[in-house]
């Protein structure tokens, strides 16, 4: 039996907050949104999460900032970042710093919502393939 997935999508914006979350919990995901940097980094702290989409620019902190304080706690969890700064230092910041994926805004849905699928694909067959390791006696070899 397989567990929900849980999501965290960190935005200032509340219409794209809304619309990921509608669109995600309507393919069966749990969601749990955080309106700026703060609050994001608080979430990635005290629970566990699949997936994060995280906005770049947010007050509070960064998603820069978000990403290299887990980084530095600890807190190893994939990050697909999305931006309205349309710069190649950011991209190359946002994936040198740990973010699986970075997404221009505006975005289309459709396409998101693809990354987030394969992406979920990969923690999926890992978690797959961790169980059996552990069913196995292989873990941690």
């Amino acid at each position: 039996m397989s567990r929900t997935l849980r999501i965290l999508v960190a935005d200032d914006a509340e219409t794209i907050t809304t619309l990921l979350m509608t669109s995600l919990e309507l393919k069966g995901y749990e969601v749990v949104t955080a309106r700026n940097g703060i609050e994001a980094h608080e979430f990635g702290m005290n629970e566990e999460f699949d997936l994060v989409i995280l906005d770049q620019l947010m007050p509070g902190l960064s998603g820069l900032e978000v990403i290299r304080k887990w980084h530095d706690e600890g807190i190893d969890v994939p990050v697909i970042m999305l931006s309205g700064v349309d710069d190649e230092k950011t991209v190359v910041d946002s994936l040198d710093l740990g973010a699986v994926d970075f997404v221009r805004k505006p975005f289309r849905l459709p396409e998101l919502m693809a990354r987030i699928r394969q992406r979920l694909r990969t923690v999926e067959s890992d978690g797959t393939e961790q169980q059996a390791d552990d069913k196995n006696g292989s873990a941690g070899r």
